[in-house]
C-alpha cells in the first residue's frame, strides 16, 4: 500500500516538473503576445475615446440646440410679439414632422371617408354625419399642434462697454442728429464703478425732504382751542338717542377743527446731508446714465426757432418725445458774450428758443447745469448734455 502511494507521489511530482519546464519555454511568446494585445488595446481605446468625444460633442450640441427650443404652453394667453413676452424676438420653429404626420393622417382619413362614402352610396345611406365628425377631429388635431420657439434667435441683451473705453463717447449735432466728433469724459465724474445705489437713495431722500420742508411753509390749521365757537354743551348727555357731544368744535363736525393738520413753521421736514455725499451722488448718477447708454453729448443746444413742432421733430431723431418716445432731461450751460447778437437768445444759461419750444412737451425738461440734480436724472430716461455743460459739471464735481 505504501509503495503505491509513493509511486503516485513521484508521478505527480514529475508531471508538475514537466509543466514547469513547458511553462518556462512558452513564457516569452505568451508575454510578447500579451504585449501585442496591450498595444492593440491602447490603440483601439484611443480610437474609441476620440469617437466617444465626437459623439459627446454631437449630443451636447444637440442637447443645447434642443434646450433653446421652448414650447409655448397652450394655457398662456399672451401675444408672443409683445415685448413683455419671453418669446419676444424668437423665431417660431416649423414642426415639419408633426405637419407630415397630420397630413398623412388627414389623407388616410379622407381615403377612408371616400371609401365609406362609396359604400354608403351603394347602400343608399347618408354619410354626412360621418364626414362632419372626421372634419372636427382633423380640426381638433390641428389646433393641438405644438408651437415651438427657438430662443437662440433672440437678440442679445445689450452689454455695457467696459472702462475706460466707455468714456470715449460720440458728439452729436443737436439739430441734425448726426455724429460730428468724439469726446473723452473725465473718469472721476463719469467713471464711477460700481455705481453706489445707496448713495443715490440718500441724495434723493434728502432732496425730497428739502422740497417738502419748503412746500407750504406757511400752511397752518386751527386746533380745537383756536376754532371759534362756544364751549357750551350742545345737548343732553342722555335720553336723545344720539351720540353724546360736549361742544360744537370737534374735528369730525362741520365747521370744527382740523385734526393733525400742518403747523406752519414749527414743522420742518428737511434733513442734513454732507456736501461731499451730494457731489458723490451726482457723479454716480452721471456714471449710471453713461453705463446704461442713455447719455447723449451734443455740441450745443441752440434752437433756431421757438416752434414746438420743429423741436419735436429734432428730438424724434433721438427717439425722444412724441407719442412713443422716451422722456429726456436736457442740461445746458449757454453763455453769450456781452454785446453779441446771441445775448438776447440766452437766459439763465439756457437757449430761449429751446426753453419756449419745450414748454408744451411734457416728456422734456430743460435746465441749466447748476439746477441739474440726482432726482431729475433718475426720473427721466435719457440725459442730454452739451459740451459746455459737461465741462462745467466736471469742474464743479471734481473739487
Amino acid at each position: 500500500m505504501s509503495n503505491i502511494v509513493l509511486m503516485t507521489r513521484r508521478v505527480a511530482s514529475a508531471a508538475a516538473t514537466d509543466m514547469m519546464h513547458t511553462s518556462s519555454r512558452t513564457t516569452a511568446p505568451l508575454i510578447s503576445s500579451f504585449g501585442n494585445l496591450t498595444i492593440n488595446n491602447n490603440i483601439s481605446s484611443a480610437n474609441t475615446s476620440v469617437t466617444n468625444n465626437k459623439q459627446l460633442n454631437y449630443f451636447s450640441s444637440m442637447a443645447t440646440k434642443k434646450s433653446n427650443i421652448v414650447e409655448l404652453p397652450p394655457n398662456l394667453k399672451f401675444d408672443p410679439r409683445a415685448k413683455s413676452s419671453p418669446f419676444y424676438g424668437a423665431d417660431e420653429v416649423e414642426t415639419s414632422r408633426r405637419k407630415k404626420q397630420l397630413q398623412k393622417k388627414v389623407e388616410g382619413q379622407e381615403a377612408a371617408a371616400a371609401t365609406t362614402a362609396a359604400e354608403d352610396v351603394e347602400n343608399n345611406d347618408d354619410g354626412d354625419d360621418e364626414y362632419t365628425d372626421i372634419e372636427d377631429d382633423v380640426d381638433d388635431e390641428a389646433d393641438e399642434e405644438r408651437v415651438l420657439y427657438d430662443l437662440s434667435t433672440k437678440a442679445d441683451v445689450p452689454r455695457a462697454i467696459p472702462l475706460p473705453k466707455r468714456l470715449h463717447v460720440p458728439v452729436m449735432d443737436f439739430n441734425s442728429g448726426d455724429e460730428v466728433g468724439t469726446f473723452h469724459l473725465s473718469e472721476k465724474t463719469f467713471g464711477c464703478d460700481p455705481v453706489r445705489v445707496d448713495i443715490l437713495q440718500r441724495v434723493v431722500v434728502w432732496q425730497r425732504n428739502k422740497k417738502r420742508g419748503k412746500r407750504n411753509a406757511g400752511a397752518r390749521t386751527k386746533t380745537i382751542s383756536e376754532v371759534s365757537g362756544s364751549g357750551r354743551k350742545v345737548r343732553n348727555q342722555k335720553g336723545g338717542g344720539i351720540a353724546r357731544a360736549g361742544h360744537s368744535r370737534p374735528a369730525h363736525w362741520r365747521g370744527g377743527a382740523k385734526a393733525h393738520g400742518p403747523k406752519g413753521n414749527i414743522q420742518d421736514y428737511t434733513t442734513k446731508l454732507n456736501k461731499k455725499v451730494r457731489r458723490m451722488g451726482m457723479r454716480h448718477a452721471l456714471s449710471q446714465k453713461l453705463l446704461e447708454g442713455n447719455l447723449v453729448i451734443t455740441n450745443d443746444m441752440a434752437s433756431n426757432t421757438h416752434k414746438t413742432k420743429v423741436l419735436d421733430e429734432m428730438l424724434n431723431r433721438f427717439d425722444v418725445s412724441g407719442k412713443y418716445g422716451v422722456t429726456a432731461l436736457m442740461v445746458d450751460d449757454a453763455h453769450a458774450k456781452e454785446g453779441s447778437e446771441d445775448e438776447a437768445f440766452v437766459h439763465g444759461g439756457v437757449n430761449v428758443n429751446l426753453k419756449v419750444a419745450s414748454g408744451n412737451l411734457h416728456k422734456i425738461k430743460v435746465q441749466n447745469q447748476i439746477a441739474c440734480n440726482v432726482y431729475d436724472m433718475l426720473k427721466y430716461k435719457k440725459l442730454f448734455l452739451s459740451l459746455e455743460a459737461v465741462r462745467a459739471l466736471e469742474a464743479r464735481l471734481e473739487k
